[in-house]
């Protein structure tokens, strides 16, 4: 079984999280949907958004990976893009928040 990771988020964001990380999930298929149609500028945006939103709400991987795909889909790496959206939902499936 995959470690948890475990994420300390302020209190008073608690209400925003849950609907954060779904829309997360929902990248990932829409990045796998983009991909199988050649879209990289749809998953060029996606990126972006997860890279400017991530810190922001505490999840500084999600930052991270963002920056990645934005940086993957404008060179057209269909390879790596997939890696990140793996990465991406392993990380979703691992992350446990921690309120403080």
């Amino acid at each position: 079984m995959a470690e948890k990771l475990i994420v300390e988020i302020e209190s008073d964001l608690e209400y925003l999280i849950p609907e954060y990380l779904d829309g997360r999930r929902q990248d990932v298929i829409s990045i796998r949907e983009a991909l199988q149609n050649g879209d990289f500028e749809t998953i060029r945006i996606l990126g972006h958004n997860m890279k400017g939103t991530g810190g922001g709400y505490g999840f500084n991987r999600i930052t991270d990976i963002g920056g990645e795909i934005q940086s993957s889909a404008l060179s057209g790496d269909a390879g790596s893009l997939e890696k990140l959206a793996g990465d991406l939902q392993d990380y979703l499936e691992r992350v446990t928040v921690r309120y403080v």
